[in-house]
């Protein structure tokens, strides 16, 4: 009976054992799974971003973090704040976010020698350098800096240094009511390097226009219509159409009082300007399709439907124009890639060259059928012969 005892007692205890290593398997799964699940909610780079969230200190918000929003019908923020007192907020349309890269968010910020900034921006009252670490943009984002300090311009602009020149950026909204205190509001397109902050007083200056240029240079996207593909480029150019949409936009006001009904415009161009610098690349029989100031579509304000892309707006202007226009369907990027427009292709003015398109001063780093067209939209498209850095291209990662 003692022997059976002991037996019954050791059987016990090794049933207790069997017991206790299952559920250590059963908790070092459940861990492995929680693990993998966080893995797939935020990357190994990173948790899943919140609506609201600080900038870290090298300032890179990673690829996988932005996969957890993009798409998302949501606004996603990031702040910042620096040693001195200025705070800054970074805020993403998550459903703009098409194809997410690394982005690095921090700003430097500068108030020393910018008398020379000042001068060329038509004797601006105030000014501000901003240091960015980026390239290119996943989405335009809006950014907003706060100033411990009152400014006295009431109207601003975003510039950037461009061949010894300033070249507009963006408009800057400046809200300066609140003492010792100034907002200032503007939407970026590149991460890269240094811009300027300029201000004036409406009516008394014009907010530094003048002297930047309305940067009259043009943009676009490289790679299957994207900025991050390979093989061919798609883009647009310059600002100057602004005016003109704008009073175009004011006579469909009229109509649409008049008829009870809306219409969607958005204004498009089309330009092969950079091969005439450029001509002894161009491939022998292509000199016909060069016009003499190489515009082959005018800006144009036209109507489209709710939902276009800019691959249908560009496909059905060019039907209308009586303008070649020819591209494929890529499924690795899920998106129409733009070969030739107006006879002249991908390749005909050197290894570089091809088409890009740009949305309202920003390279999209996603194909032209993925893009969608919103009301007053400025699509521009235009030829570049060295991979976008000859047409003003500055959103390469």
């Amino acid at each position: 009976m003692l022997y059976r005892g002991k037996e019954k007692k050791c059987r016990k205890k090794s049933f207790q054992i069997l017991i206790a290593l299952v559920l250590m398997i059963v908790l070092l799964f459940t861990g492995c799974s929680k693990s993998s699940s966080e893995k797939n909610d935020g990357g190994e780079s990173g948790e899943a971003l919140q609506e609201v969230n600080e900038i870290p200190e090298d300032g890179i918000i990673t690829k996988e973090q932005f996969k957890t929003v993009a798409g998302k019908d949501m606004e996603v923020s990031f702040t910042g704040e620096t040693e001195d007192g200025i705070s800054y907020i970074w805020t993403y349309q998550a459903s703009m976010i098409q194809n997410p890269e690394d982005q690095n968010l921090k700003i430097d910020f500068s108030k020393e020698n910018l008398d020379d900034i000042k001068k060329q921006a038509n004797d601006a009252k105030d000014a501000l350098k901003l240091t960015m670490y980026g390239g290119g943009v996943i989405a335009v984002p809006t950014l907003t800096v706060v100033l411990p300090e009152q400014w006295e311009s009431d109207t601003g602009l975003l510039l950037k240094e461009q061949g010894g020149k300033l070249a507009r950026l963006s408009d800057v909204t400046i809200d300066n009511q609140e003492e010792e205190k100034t907002t200032l509001v503007m939407s970026v397109t590149t991460l890269e390097g240094d811009s300027y902050i300029v201000g004036g007083v409406a009516g008394t200056q014009n907010k530094g226009a003048s002297a930047a240029n309305q940067n009259n240079g043009t943009s676009g996207q490289t790679g299957n219509n994207g900025t991050t593909g390979n093989n061919g480029t798609n883009g647009s150019n310059g600002n100057d159409t602004a005016s003109n949409q704008q009073n175009s936009n004011d006579d469909d006001v009229e109509n649409d009082v008049k008829t009870g009904q809306s219409t969607h415009t958005c204004t498009i161009s089309i330009s092969c300007a950079s091969i005439l610098n450029n001509m002894d690349k161009l491939a022998s029989g292509k000199e016909e399709f060069v016009p003499a100031d190489g515009l082959i579509l005018a800006p144009s304000t036209i109507e489209f439907e709710e939902g276009e892309s800019v691959h249908d707006v560009l496909k059905r202007v060019c039907k209308e124009a009586g303008i070649h226009m020819e591209s494929t369907y890529t499924p690795a990027y899920n998106s129409a890639y733009v070969e030739g427009i107006n006879q002249l292709y991908e390749y005909d003015c050197g290894e570089l060259s091809g088409w890009m398109y740009n949305v309202n001063g920003w390279f999209p780093n996603y194909g032209c059928s993925q893009y969608t067209v919103s009301d007053g939209d400025v699509i521009q498209w235009v030829y570049t012969c060295d991979l976008g850095e000859d047409v003003g291209d500055n959103s390469s990662h």
